[in-house]
This record gives C-alpha cells, sequence and structure tokens, in this order.
C-alpha cells in the first residue's frame, strides 16, 4: 500500500520546539508504523541455534569469508542456511553476496563475544589495480572511499545479522589521543563503515555497530527496487551521520548511541542521514528507542540529523528531483545531548515546508 507521507503541511510546531524540531500530527504519525514500512514482508523468524544444528561453524583463526562462499547461490535453495561464529575476534573483511537465505549468528547469550572488526577509512590509499573491498570492487580509485572502508557487506537478500558485534577501529586511536591517520580530519577522509548493507529483507538482532563516522550504511540494491531492512534489540554506536543511506530502515527497540572523544570540543555531531529518493516515500524510521550519548557529550551538541543530498552539489538542489531525507523518530528515549535537525550536506538549510524529517510522541 503506497501512503502519502510527505511531511510538508502536516507538522506541528510547539513553541517549545521551534522551526527545527518539527512534530508529525498524531493523525499522520497513525501512517508511520512498523508494518507499514515494511508493507508485505513478514521477518522471518530468527534463526536458532538451539533447535538446529548450524550449515557451517566458524572458529577465531578460520577465514570467515571462506564459510559464506561455501553457501550456496541465490535461487540454488530455498532455505536459510546458517553460519555459526564461536566467541572471538575475526580481524577481516566480508562480503556477502548474492547468496541463499543466510543467517549469520554469534553468541545469543553475549553479542560482543563476538566481533568482526577491520580498520580501513575513506581516505585510506590501496593498492593501485585492487578492490576497494571484496564486494565493491572498483579498481579506478586511489583510496579506500567511504563504501570500500566497510568491514561487512551485505549484497543479498534475506540475510539475518545475530548476536555479535561489526565494528570498524580505523579511528579508535584519535579516541586515545594518537592523532587522524593520513588524510583523513574534522574536514574530511575519516568516514569508515562497519556495516553495509544493500538488499532487501535484511533483519539484525541483538547486534552492535561500532564505529565513529558513517558506521551504519543501508543502501538500496538499486533505484527502484525494495531495500527494507529491520534492527532490532541492537546497538548502534558512533558520531557523525552514522546511520545513513537510502534504504527503508526501521530501528526498534535499540539503543543509538552518540560517542565522545575523536571530534574537537565544538565539532557538532550529528546521528541520522537519510539520502531518501525523492519519489520514495518512506526512508528511517526509530520507534521505541533509546538514543542517548557517551558521558562527556555536551547537551544540544549532537543534531537529529539532517539529509544527505547524495551527489548534490551546494546550491543545487531541485525539489522533486534530487533526494530528500525522509526520517521519523517517534515513541523513543531522547537524550539531552541532542539538537535539532540541521542544514542537508549540501547546505540546504532545514525548513519543515520542504524537509522530511520529523519526531512524534518522544520524551527526554
Amino acid at each position: 500500500m503506497k501512503l502519502a507521507l510527505a511531511l510538508a503541511g502536516v507538522l506541528v510546531l510547539t513553541a517549545a520546539q521551534g522551526q527545527g524540531r518539527p512534530q508529525l500530527s498524531a493523525e499522520r504519525a497513525a501512517a508511520h508504523t512498523v508494518a507499514a514500512y515494511l508493507a508485505d514482508w513478514q521477518p522471518a523468524p530468527l534463526a536458532d541455534l538451539g533447535a538446529a544444528t548450524p550449515d557451517l561453524v566458524v572458529r577465531p583463526g578460520d577465514s570467515l569469508q571462506a564459510a559464506i562462499d561455501a553457501v550456496p547461490a541465490a535461487g540454488a535453495s530455498s532455505r536459510r542456511w546458517v553460519v555459526q561464529l564461536l566467541p572471538g575476534v575475526y580481524r577481516e573483511r566480508v562480503c556477502i553476496r548474492g547468496k541463499a537465505p543466510l543467517a549469520l549468528a554469534g553468541s545469543p547469550l553475549d553479542p560482543g563475544a563476538v566481533v568482526i572488526v577491520d580498520g580501513r577509512y575513506n581516505a585510506q590509499p590501496k593498492p593501485e589495480g585492487q578492490p576497494a573491498h571484496p564486494c565493491q570492487p572498483d579498481l579506478h580509485t586511489s583510496t579506500h572511499g567511504t563504501p570500500g572502508s566497510s568491514t561487512v557487506m551485505v549484497f543479498s537478500d534475506d540475510v539475518q545479522l545475530l548476536h555479535l558485534t561489526i565494528a570498524n577501529d580505523a579511528l579508535d586511536g584519535v579516541r586515545q589521543g594518537q592523532g587522524y591517520p593520513p588524510g583523513a580530519g574534522e574536514a574530511g577522509g575519516a568516514q569508515a563503515v562497519a556495516l553495509t548493507v544493500a538488499g532487501d529483507r535484511i533483519q539484525l538482532d541483538g547486534v552492535r555497530l561500532l564505529g565513529h563516522q558513517d558506521t551504519f550504511f543501508a543502501r538500496r540494491p538499486e533505484p527502484g527496487r525494495a531495500g527494507r531492512v529491520l534492527v532490532r534489540h541492537s546497538l548502534i554506536a558512533g558520531d557523525v551521520d552514522f546511520i545513513f543511506g537510502d534504504a527503508t530502515l526501521v530501528v526498534q527497540h535499540s539503543t543509538v548511541l552518540s560517542r565522545t572523544g575523536r571530534r574537537t570540543p565544538g565539532e557538532r555531531g550529528i546521528v541520522l542521514a537519510p539520502s531518501t529518493a525523492a519519489g520514495q516515500p518512506q526512508g528511517f524510521l526509530v520507534t521505541d528507542s533509546r538514543l542517548i550519548a557517551e558521558p562527556g557529550v555536551a547537551p544540544g551538541s549532537v543534531a537529529l540529523g539532517r539529509a544527505w543530498d547524495a551527489g548534490v552539489k551546494p546550491g543545487t538542489w531541485q525539489a522533486g528531483t534530487s533526494p530528500n531525507g525522509h526520517a521519523l523518530v517517534r515513541d523513543s528515549e531522547l537524550g539531552a545531548h541532542l539538537a535539532p535537525w540541521v542544514a542537508s550536506t549540501s547546505r540546504r538549510p532545514f525548513d519543515p515546508a520542504t524537509n522530511r524529517l520529523a519526531e512524534f510522541n518522544n520524551r527526554p
């Protein structure tokens, strides 16, 4: 069912929240439900390691990528294949592309027991002629770029990621006082993605996504194709634009954590950065969740979000043609660190009449 979910003209602005914190009316909020965003997708039951023997078991020191490569290709098997990761650290880049329905499962009792981690960042040089990432085989760039920095990339439908941690630790040294790596800094180059998903019917449950700038990249597989992602009972941590992309993304019963220690004092953090296509009615829905901050994040220092005008140069954004990020944060706990929505990445000022970013029924 297609819903007319444009936010312009249906917002209620309270005196306390002003132009930067538009509130969706109760009537319009009724259309922004998890079921509406998932449409005809009924999420499959989560893989249960206690109910069935996994197809493949991976131990620290083994190649996780080799296990994934052993999963049949999409269309070769209709059942869900289960890959179990035993507790430990897996330092490698992982590509899940064109596979049969798959579950990657860690430890149900502790998502921190299984850690998939890598440490590449946008401006980091890469060897000439080598791909930026196994899932992003661009041979013509001199650096990894933002997508190529990803620790894990999912270019498949019907994938479950369960009870594990995916991290990008490229900028951890900055928090420890070591300074930025070459080419990266406050002005750019520091994007370092933990997880990129570019598929439909993707489920994350009990997952921790750890990074700084651009932690979680939720993409549509291609223009005009559904790209639905459901995140539940999880933690997403970062500091700038750390949940971004053009997918239809639902974050429910989860924690969104703004981190401190990387950016210099006075440099603002930003949580959400949707790049929803102009004709796409649904972007990000954050519901029944907690948006909190690490100790040391100053009150009012982190913007709730901004529109990512992907591919748009400053001053060239066009209504109805250019991306116009859509996000609703509702029924959630918002920490004192959060400030209003801010100007888009193309420097388009935030305006409730044109932007599609709003809240409903949140609480301090």
